[in-house]
C-alpha cells in the first residue's frame, strides 16, 4: 500500500513537471493572463499585440478635486502605450521565476486563476508638470490670517481662512503610477495651508491701549497722498507676542514707483522737496500711540530739526537709507494696529487685551539733550515706575 502511494506521488510529480515544462516552453502567453480587462492568454506575442491594438484605445484622462474636473487630452502629455513591453511582461508571467515557481504559476492559470498585467505607459513628465501648474492656478488659494475690524468703535474679529496648495510633484508621481494600472481618473493631491493667526488668538482684543492724533498743516497734494499711503500700509497689522514692527518694512521704499509723491521733507537740517514727504508725520504719530500703549521701543531717531506737528522728543524720523522706527509687542497677548487719515487728521490706535491696559503719561525733560519719559500709574494714580524712553538732540530750525 505504501509503495503504491509513493509511486502515485512520483507519477504525479512527473506529470506536473512535464505539464509545466510544456507550458513554459510553448511560444504562447500563459492562459488567463489579462492586460487591464483584455484576455491575451493562450496567444502568441503577435496575436496579443494585434488584439490589444484593436481593443485598447488611448482615452482621455481626468484630474479631479472635490466637485471640479479637468480633462486632459493624451496628446497634450505625449502619452504612449508601449505594447511590446506590456506583452513581454505578460509573456514572462510563468517564465521569470525558478522552475517550481513557473510550474506553479502555469497551473494556477490553467485552473482559471487570472493574472493581471499593467499596461506599460509613458508620458512627457515636463508637459505633465506644465499642465498641473496650469491647474494649480485654479486650485491654489492663499491662507488668510484672522484679523480685526473696527466698526462703530467696536472691535470685531474676522475669522481666518485655510489656504490650499496643489502638490504638483506628488500628483505627478501618482498619475504616472496610476495610468500604468489602467486608471484614467486621478485625484489631485492638495495640501491645506493653515493660517498663522486664528480667531481664537484675537478674541481677547477688545480694549484701546494707546491712541494719538496729529493735524496736517501742510495740505499740499503730494504730502496728503504720501500720508494716506503710509497710513494705509502701516494699518490693520496684528503683532503677536514677541514680534517687532518695522515701519520701513511696512511702507516699503518711498519711491515714485511705489506711489509716493514729491512733498516737503527735512533733509540735513533744512526743509526741501523730496519723494515721500509726510511719512514721518505718520511714524511720529504712531510713535506716540505706541508710547501710550506701553509697547517697547526698539529703534527710534529724532529729526535733525524740530517738527511742527509734535512736541520736542515726540517725533520719529525714518529714511530709506536705514533709519527705521521699530517697536516690539512685549505683552503675552497680540495687539492690533489701526491707523487712519481723515479730514486733515492722522489717528493711530493700538488695541489689545484689557489686562494689558496701562495708565501712562508721557513727559519730556529739556536740557542740552531732550529726554522722553514714560510714567506708569496704578488705578489710584500712584506712580508705579518711570522710564527714560529715548533722548533727542536737534539743530535750530532754519529754512
Amino acid at each position: 500500500m505504501k509503495k503504491k502511494i509513493i509511486l502515485s506521488i512520483f507519477l504525479l510529480i512527473l506529470i506536473l513537471t512535464g505539464l509545466g515544462v510544456y507550458c513554459i516552453n510553448g511560444d504562447k502567453i500563459s492562459k488567463n493572463v489579462y492586460v487591464q480587462n483584455i484576455n491575451i492568454g493562450d496567444l502568441t506575442k503577435d496575436e496579443a499585440k494585434d488584439k490589444l491594438s484593436s481593443e485598447y484605445k488611448i482615452q482621455s484622462f481626468k484630474f479631479n478635486y472635490k466637485e471640479k474636473t479637468w480633462d486632459i487630452d493624451p496628446k497634450t502629455l505625449d502619452i504612449n502605450y508601449d505594447l511590446d513591453k506590456t506583452i513581454n511582461k505578460a509573456y514572462d508571467v510563468n517564465r521569470k521565476g525558478n522552475i517550481i515557481q513557473n510550474i506553479f504559476k502555469s497551473l494556477q492559470n490553467l485552473a482559471g486563476i487570472k493574472t493581471k498585467v499593467n499596461l506599460v505607459i509613458s508620458c512627457d513628465e515636463d508637459k505633465l508638470k506644465s499642465e498641473l501648474e496650469k491647474i494649480s492656478k485654479e486650485v491654489n488659494k492663499d491662507s488668510k490670517d484672522a484679523t480685526i475690524k473696527i466698526e462703530k468703535k467696536k472691535v470685531k474679529v474676522v475669522k481666518e481662512e485655510t489656504g490650499l496648495k496643489l502638490d504638483i510633484e506628488k500628483t505627478k508621481e501618482n498619475f504616472i503610477e496610476d495610468i500604468n494600472k489602467g486608471k484614467s481618473t486621478q485625484k489631485l493631491v492638495v495640501s491645506q495651508i493653515k493660517p498663522k493667526i486664528k480667531s481664537s488668538d484675537l478674541k481677547g482684543i477688545d480694549t484701546l491701549l494707546g491712541s494719538y492724533s496729529t493735524t496736517l498743516y501742510d495740505s499740499g497734494y503730494g504730502r496728503v497722498q504720501n500720508i494716506k499711503l503710509a497710513t494705509k500700509k502701516t494699518s490693520d497689522v496684528i503683532l503677536m507676542p514677541g514680534e517687532t514692527f518695522s515701519y520701513n518694512k511696512h511702507t516699503g521704499v518711498r519711491s515714485a514707483e511705489n506711489g509716493y509723491k514729491l512733498a516737503h521733507v527735512i533733509s540735513s537740517g533744512k526743509v526741501a522737496y523730496g519723494i515721500g514727504g509726510g511719512v514721518c508725520q505718520v511714524s511720529s504719530t504712531l510713535f506716540n500711540a505706541v508710547l501710550y500703549s506701553g509697547l517697547d521701543i526698539v529703534s527710534r531717531t529724532n529729526h535733525s530739526i524740530p517738527s511742527t506737528y509734535v512736541d520736542l522728543g515726540r517725533d520719529a524720523t525714518v529714511s530709506d537709507s536705514g533709519i527705521d522706527f521699530v517697536f516690539k509687542n512685549n505683552y503675552k497677548h497680540p495687539v492690533f494696529i489701526k491707523n487712519n487719515y481723515k479730514d486733515g487728521v492722522i489717528k493711530c490706535q493700538i488695541f489689545g487685551y484689557k489686562s494689558d491696559k496701562k495708565n501712562i503719561e508721557i513727559s519730556t525733560k529739556y536740557g542740552y539733550n531732550i529726554t522722553t519719559y514714560r510714567t506708569y500709574y496704578d488705578n489710584n494714580k500712584k506712580e508705579i515706575k518711570k522710564e527714560a524712553v529715548c533722548t533727542s538732540a536737534y539743530l535750530s530750525r532754519s529754512h
